[in-house]
């Protein structure tokens, strides 16, 4: 890791477990969340882990009025011990504009059995990823394209940009699946 990277993570683990306004409720160890990402490209950089993780170590903190009711992160077992990964950034060379949130949303309940395959731009890189829930935002530039499915026949799918409205579907009734493409 570079010397700046390490700055950074050093910030971030404080912000995240050193919390001195809060007694620790108690300390979990997890598996990975099905949907975990372990490789993030946002705002021109690549933020990667250093090293595979097997898990989440999970702090609940007790009486928190404004600060953080848990905080989480990947750990690793390397030869039978147990290791916070850390993450390193790879400038990518970006020189256009900051990447913004990009959200989607489906609607209409019930909300079972939702997958959202989702291919956008971040920072001039095309990436693609599955998400199995009814909400998901993501940093990048564009949505290229969408597909949803559900069991539920009155599903739409709504894309935000920003805080710009750019797609909103008709109820997916008797169709397999949502289908947005940019144009």
């Amino acid at each position: 890791m570079s010397d700046s990277d390490k700055e950074q993570v050093d910030a971030v683990e404080q912000m995240l477990f050193d919390n001195n306004q809060a007694e620790i409720a108690g300390i979990s160890l997890g598996p990975l969340p099905a949907d975990f990402q372990s490789v993030y490209i946002v705002n021109g950089k690549k933020i990667e882990l250093t090293y595979p993780a097997t898990g989440l170590i999970q702090i609940r903190y007790k009486g928190t009025a404004n600060g953080p009711v848990s905080s989480s992160a990947p750990y690793a077992i390397i030869d039978g011990h147990y290791f916070l990964v850390s993450s390193k950034i790879t400038d990518l060379g970006w020189k256009g504009p900051p990447d913004t949130g990009l959200c989607l949303l489906v609607t209409g309940a019930p909300q079972d059995k939702v997958q959202i395959t989702l291919k956008w731009n971040a920072s001039g890189v095309e990436l693609e990823k599955v998400f199995n829930k009814n909400t998901t935002t993501v940093q990048g530039q564009y949505v290229e394209s969408a597909t949803v499915t559900s069991t539920n026949p009155n599903a739409t799918l709504i894309i935000l940009q920003g805080d710009k409205q750019i797609f909103v579907s008709p109820p997916l009734k008797e169709k397999t699946s949502i289908e947005y493409k940019k144009s």
